[in-house]
């Protein structure tokens, strides 16, 4: 088990995010990517695009950081020919830059469907990216958090994915592991704690963030009112962040565990992120040691 973080909201690119895992001692840093055009079909890395990376990986190898899994920032609807034709290129490039920094996964987000042809749909897709990720010794990593797109956005407006469904996935796709969010659990009702029996093999990366509920637009609202809930730093929410990591040590868990900072109350000012940084890992550290 490790520490990690996210470190896209830096700003500092990938060699920035070396930087600041290495200057904290920690052994993994995560990033994510904006979704980019491709064309019909990803090319091959050019001559420059390939020095850069390498530079990067040599800087990767000589701090001893590690990129924990390289984030797409796209939410697949496979039900969705034209959402399908974008994130395969896409996928397929991010492998490419993976592939330099020797970096074994890509994360990305799904959107469910109520279609009874939904699973085939999502199995059909996930095995062409999975082909196409080997290729390049990458595998595919779906994050249980709330999509970029949908972040502030109503329930109204859109399904959230549930525990049968991570089960089907992973079931359907065996090369498909999880980026599991306590947060997004218990804003959902779901009990982080017990889902984990059923899933905690699939897990190769756990995103911590924290989770406030505003119980006053809850209860006068409903579930499908105005957004009642938020994500806060570790430490700053609801997640016992304790029993969530002896419970992943009981099942053996080794992969990592990642500060996101997506808490509306952290600064953009690279300052207040680095506080944050070191205050949230503060919070999880001792935990992950013992």
């Amino acid at each position: 088990m490790r520490l990690c973080f996210d470190a896209t909201r830096f700003g500092s690119g990938l060699d920035g995010a070396i930087e600041l895992a290495s200057f904290r001692g920690l052994p993994a840093v995560e990033y994510s990517f904006a979704p980019f055009a491709t064309g019909k079909a990803p090319k091959a890395l050019d001559a420059n695009e390939k020095k850069s990376l390498r530079s990067v990986a040599e800087l990767s190898q000589g701090k001893g950081v590690e990129f924990a899994c390289l984030n797409l920032d796209y939410c697949v609807r496979p039900g969705d020919k034209k959402s399908v034709k974008q994130f395969l290129p896409m996928m397929t490039k991010l492998a490419q830059v993976a592939e330099v920094l020797g970096c074994s996964r890509i994360a990305f987000s799904l959107l469910p469907s109520d279609s009874d042809d939904w699973l085939p749909l999502v199995e059909e897709c996930l095995t062409a990216a999975s082909e196409a990720l080997e290729k390049h010794g990458a595998k595919p990593l779906l994050r249980l958090s709330t999509p970029q797109d949908y972040r502030g956005v109503s329930l109204k407006k859109w399904r959230a994915m549930e525990p049968q469904d991570w089960r089907d996935l992973v079931s359907a796709c065996p090369s498909l592991s999880l980026s599991f969010s306590p947060a997004d659990c218990v804003w959902l009702g779901i009990d982080y704690l017990r889902v984990l029996s059923g899933v905690a093999a699939a897990i190769d990366h756990v995103e911590a963030h924290d989770i406030e509920i505003n119980r006053d637009l809850l209860v006068d609202s409903g579930l499908y009112g105005p957004l009642w809930w938020r994500y806060r730093m570790p430490g700053k929410g609801q997640v016992d962040w304790g029993q969530l990591i002896e419970a992943l040590k009981l099942y053996d868990f080794s992969g990592t565990i990642s500060v996101h900072l997506d808490d509306e109350f952290v600064s953009s000012e690279h300052e207040e992120l680095e506080k944050a940084l070191d205050t949230s890992l503060k919070k999880l550290a001792p935990f992950v040691r013992d």
